[in-house]
């Protein structure tokens, strides 16, 4: 595994004249991409770019979900039925649950803790509070009883061993990155859609000069106030008024049906 694997999550580069906002709380509008302060999600572009950049956040949660599974269900097969292997004692069983459980705590669930601390920082505390309290309180937890287990009472052994919850917290881990694999996955499937409808779009214009001449140019340069000139087979580069012409425009995108224009060559 790579150095840059260990990194904190990574956040998706700005592009120039995007703005972004929270798929829950659309009041939140950012110029750069990150997290949500009232929510923890990642900010999405509030209009996706044509081009598929693909989702940078799904794309780091697979790779610790997937390098973590492993090691998660090795830890949760340990705790258990482990007990019931006479090859591995409890002292042993504990110390390789400690070993495999602190990637997953530690690396995986990182992003996670990222959005606790901003939680607890900005007051808006949300699910990411209760995963990350939960997983650190199960972990450290766990890790004192490995490490001194002599502090706790008799009640709490179990099985020759005080009873530790590093199950508990690398399946919290890994279910919540699964979650939130599935809920990216579908917020992926739905900017596509989006994305499928803007390619429908012309990236040209032709526009009518004083003179009266053409010239074509990019639908990012069409002002209020100017002519442009729709031929046959073309899309409409954008809303107006018709002022003259006559054809037929495809409106099934919008409507399920199409309509004919009386008159229809320059579009104001």
């Amino acid at each position: 595994m790579d150095h840059a694997s260990h990194r904190a999550p990574v956040t998706p580069v700005a592009t120039a004249g995007t703005r972004y906002t929270c798929p829950m709380h659309p009041e939140i509008i950012r110029d750069a991409p990150g997290s949500c302060p009232k929510c923890g999600m990642a900010l999405e572009p509030m209009l996706p770019a044509v081009e598929d950049e693909g989702s940078p956040e799904l794309a780091d949660f697979s790779r610790r979900f997937w390098f973590s599974l492993p090691a998660t269900l090795v830890v949760l097969a340990l705790a258990m039925v482990g007990h019931r292997w006479g090859a591995l004692d409890a002292a042993t069983r504990t110390w390789i649950e400690l070993l495999l459980s602190t990637p997953v705590v530690a690396w995986a669930a990182a992003p996670f803790f990222v959005r606790w601390a901003v939680s607890l920082r900005t007051g808006q505390l949300n699910m990411w509070t209760l995963i990350g309290t939960g997983v650190g309180a199960a972990y450290i937890y766990s890790v004192v009883a490995t490490l001194a287990p002599g502090i706790f009472p008799d009640s709490f052994r179990e099985h020759g061993r005080v009873g530790v919850y590093f199950e508990a917290a690398a399946v919290i881990v890994s279910l919540t990155l699964l979650g939130q694999m599935m809920e990216l996955r579908a917020r992926s499937q739905t900017s596509a859609a989006i994305k499928a409808l803007l390619r429908l779009a012309p990236k040209t214009a032709r526009r009518i000069r004083a003179d009266g001449g053409e010239e074509d140019i990019e639908v990012s340069h069409v002002h209020v106030g100017d002519r442009l000139r729709v031929r046959p087979g073309e899309n409409v580069p954008t809303d107006g008024t018709v002022e003259e012409g006559h054809s037929s425009v495809d409106e099934s995108m919008i409507t399920g049906e199409s309509c004919r224009w009386p008159k229809v060559r320059a579009i104001r």
